[in-house]
């Protein structure tokens, strides 16, 4: 639609893949505004096939906790491409019901297990494709923890369609920075269900458990793990042995653990409505200089997401950012993972970090009962980057991003994607990432600011649901309380269908009196009918662009604005984006203006009429009750000239009128328009 005229809008973090992600320019410096480009993609990470994921349901047993015990080993070197891990996993877990004799745990057959003790007691177990079973001896107790302790080892494979597990890289697969520096990493990247590829577990993330974590690795190395580093002792000559414990619960596929010859330091982040964050930076001695350039902003994004959402959800803990040789960024738990591609010292990758940090809120704390509910990471963490611009850069950045990540990347509109209630594939897939992000754009716009942002900080912060595991039901359900109404009909259409508006506007004539309301009619043409809001400008004569927004609900819709001044017309707004698309129509062979004055003298109002065409024009009169009181043949008149004047005609009413409420209906052709006027004498 056109403007106002003269007279008449990374791993992302699977966060893990940046298939999502749309990255700056090249060369971007650092302190312009924010200019979207197209998606830097990299298909190679992902694989070929998927395997089966893990069971979904609950096996009957609650997992209390893990206490991990690995020696990271990472001799192979390059030509293996693979970790040497050995491993022992204490799991405190208790029966939810009686009898549970046989339990299957998620283990790869690539990494063999060694044994399984009970109590000190041997349990038999078989591995069986990418399950281990365990065959109890008697059932676990419904009333009391119970310990099971596994020891395995092996090389972790790369796994599932994204590629990951426990990684071992000396450099980057791109343009090495120095290909003399032959730097180990040994990493881990575990979403959607890959933590099984490097440890046993109940690999889902509806079971949340606290995490201890012990690695020894060689003494030139460090270790960054979830949580707060407890002890860093000597082991076997050669060796070091750290031991990190995350006190808050974490699904298994946000545990994480990563070493290399790391150069550390830390950041007193005070955020202005917050208790401080302790801010970690892990990287190697070559990427440090770039790192701290690219990590400048972290203490800012802090202070506008605590402002936004509450305090950091993980109290009392460190935010680290963990350098690692992938083509993407993880936000494990109070320890993200960004590939080392990002450290290019012009901060080009900054909403990456914003992502990831805004994870620690939607994924981290807050973690999906169910896969299908992956959108409440990726869209509110997708999001969280635009309320990042907002804040640091403008509403225009904000509205430049949306765009971006809408009609600029999906010409379709997500039309055939899929829907956000049963996203397939889970992971990588963008519709989770930037449909999601619509989605809560168009919420904000159909609920009001306030209403939103308090949705947001209820979400996050209410103690019922803090670190705990939630499905899209009480995420709608959080919005309906702050919104005071259901969102049912909002909800369904975005979430449950894959439609998209098809959208055409009749503005309505330019109005005589000084000061009157503008209109618009809107209507939907896709079989599905939406809440869609509608940014629109109302243009006045006097040059005056005026942003207005419609949420169309039905349909078809009129919408009226008061204004002050003279309304000219009412059109898409071109700066603001819209996740839909207009189509033309033909406009109405006829159209009336509104009764001017309103209410009327009993010298009578004064409508203006605009005809397509030349037309021969009626009008009848009607009372509040519907009946009819007088007819009139108005003629032919001619079509609106290039100035749109239109054509002025009286209504007189008859001195035996009463006072009171009268519609005047006025036809041609099959063209009605219905006008309301109040008599007052």
């Amino acid at each position: 639609m056109n403007a106002c005229s003269a007279g008449r809008r990374r791993a992302l973090g699977p966060a893990a893949l940046l298939l999502a992600l749309c990255l700056l320019p090249e060369g971007a410096a650092p302190a312009a505004p924010f200019v979207p480009a197209p998606c830097k993609r990299f298909e190679s990470l992902v694989a070929k096939a998927e395997p089966a994921p893990p069971r979904t349901d609950d096996r009957g047993i609650d997992v209390l906790s893990y206490d991990l015990e690995l020696v990271l080993d990472p001799a192979p070197g390059p030509a293996s491409g693979v970790v040497a891990l050995t491993g022992r996993v204490d799991i405190s877990l208790r029966a939810l019901r009686g009898g549970i004799v046989s339990l299957p745990l998620d283990l790869v057959p690539q990494l063999a297990c060694d044994g399984v003790t009970r109590g000190g007691a041997q349990v038999a177990y078989a591995q069986s494709g990418e399950e281990l079973l365990l065959t109890l001896a008697t059932p676990l107790s419904t009333t009391a923890p119970e310990t099971l302790s596994i020891d395995w080892h092996g090389r972790p494979p790369r796994h599932g369609s994204l590629y990951v597990g426990m990684m071992y890289r000396r450099d980057d697969n791109g343009t090495p920075l120095d290909p003399a520096d032959d730097t180990p990493f040994m990493f881990t990247i575990s979403e959607p269900w890959s933590a099984h590829a490097w440890w046993p577990c109940k690999d889902h993330p509806a079971d949340k458990a606290l995490v201890s974590l012990a690695a020894t690795v060689p003494a030139d190395l460090s270790v960054v793990a979830n949580g707060s580093l407890v002890a860093v002792t000597d082991a076997a000559p050669g060796w070091k042995r750290f031991l990190w414990r995350e006190r808050y619960p974490l699904p298994t596929y946000l545990v994480a653990v990563a070493a290399s010859r790391y150069v550390t330091w830390r950041e007193d982040c005070r955020p202005a409505t917050a208790p401080p964050v302790p801010l970690d930076y892990h990287v190697i001695a070559r990427d440090r200089d770039r790192a701290e350039v690219d990590f400048a902003n972290t203490c800012a994004m802090v202070d506008v997401l605590t402002g936004l959402l509450g305090p950091y959800p993980f109290a009392g803990e460190k935010y680290a950012q963990v350098e690692v040789v992938w083509g993407g960024a993880m936000e494990n738990t109070t320890a993200t993972a960004l590939g080392q591609f990002m450290f290019t010292g012009d901060r080009r990758y900054e909403q990456v970090v914003a992502h990831e940090l805004a994870h620690q809120w939607f994924g981290d704390s807050l973690t999906p009962v169910r896969w299908s509910d992956i959108w409440l990471n990726e869209g509110f963490a997708t999001y969280a980057e635009a309320l990042w611009l907002e804040a640091s850069q403008g509403p225009a950045a904000r509205e430049a991003f949306m765009r971006q990540i809408g009609p600029a990347r999906h010409e379709a509109l997500f039309v055939g994607a899929g829907t956000l209630a049963d996203p397939a594939p889970i992971l990588p897939n963008t519709l989770v990432y930037d449909k999601g992000a619509w989605v809560l754009h168009m919420l904000r716009a159909v609920i009001g600011d306030e209403a939103f942002f308090r949705f947001l900080r209820d979400w996050t912060g209410d103690p019922r649901r803090a670190q705990g595991s939630v499905g899209v039901e009480d995420m709608i359900a959080a919005a309906e309380q702050a919104a005071g109404r259901s969102l049912d009909a909002f909800f369904d259409g975005w979430l449950r269908t894959d439609a998209a508006p098809v959208l055409s506007l009749v503005p309505s004539p330019r109005r005589g009196p000084a000061h009157g309301p503008a209109e618009v009619t809107l209507r939907q043409h896709q079989g599905t009918v939406l809440t869609v809001p509608v940014p629109l400008l109302v243009c006045l004569r006097d040059g005056r662009r005026l942003p207005v927004t419609a949420v169309l609900t039905r349909r078809e819709e009129t919408f009226r604005w008061s204004v002050a001044g003279q309304a000219d017309s009412v059109v898409a707004d071109p700066g603001r984006p819209l996740l839909g698309r207009w189509v033309a129509v033909q406009p109405p062979l006829l159209a009336v203006g509104e009764a001017a004055p309103n209410p009327a003298p009993a010298t009578g109002a004064t409508f203006m009429l605009y005809l397509q065409q030349p037309a021969q024009v009626t009008v009848d009169v009607h009372d509040v009750r519907g009946r009819k009181l007088d007819s009139a043949a108005l003629g032919t008149l001619s079509a609106a000239g290039a100035n749109d004047a239109g054509t002025p005609w009286r209504w007189e009413p008859p001195r035996q009128v009463p006072d009171g409420v009268y519609w005047l209906v006025f036809r041609a052709g099959e063209a009605r328009v219905a006008r309301r006027v109040v008599l007052v004498r």
